[in-house]
């Protein structure tokens, strides 16, 4: 039994040493990077909404669609960033997930937008509208 432990032991500690002084990678760089491919980016203008809350209504649905890498959904900046796999998806899709996570208070619709223009803050266009920051003035 001792010798099988000692082999074991052996070969642990060799492996932690080629993995701390062998460049730290079990896999070599080159077949790092040729097995992720990068996603397509697709940039949805959410309407409907009615708060932050409904981020994460939203959120489930994209992600809920086969092939969707992943989801930043932002009601401050009106909309969601979806990166997802080249070709699975097509953005028809994903407005149809967006549609269909709708409820009896909120009515969901998304919009296709170019990359990187979703605004940075939401205006608000509720009851008040632009007059509610002059009250505080």
């Amino acid at each position: 039994m001792k010798p099988i432990r000692f082999f074991l032991t052996f070969l642990v500690t060799f492996l932690i040493i080629q993995g701390i002084f062998g460049g730290g990678l079990l896999v070599p760089p080159e077949q790092l990077h040729a097995s992720s491919q990068p996603g397509e980016t697709i940039t949805l203008k959410v309407d409907g909404w009615t708060c932050a809350s409904c981020e994460k209504d939203l959120y489930k649905a994209l992600m809920s669609v086969p092939g969707v890498q992943s989801a930043d959904v932002s009601y401050s900046r009106g909309g969601a960033v979806v990166v997802v796999e080249p070709g699975k998806v097509s953005a028809e899709q994903l407005i149809q997930a967006i549609r269909g996570a709708s409820n009896i208070f909120d009515s969901y619709q998304a919009t296709i937008v170019p990359n990187g223009s979703l605004s940075n803050e939401k205006e608000d266009s509720g009851i008040f509208g632009k007059s509610w920051p002059s009250l505080f003035k």
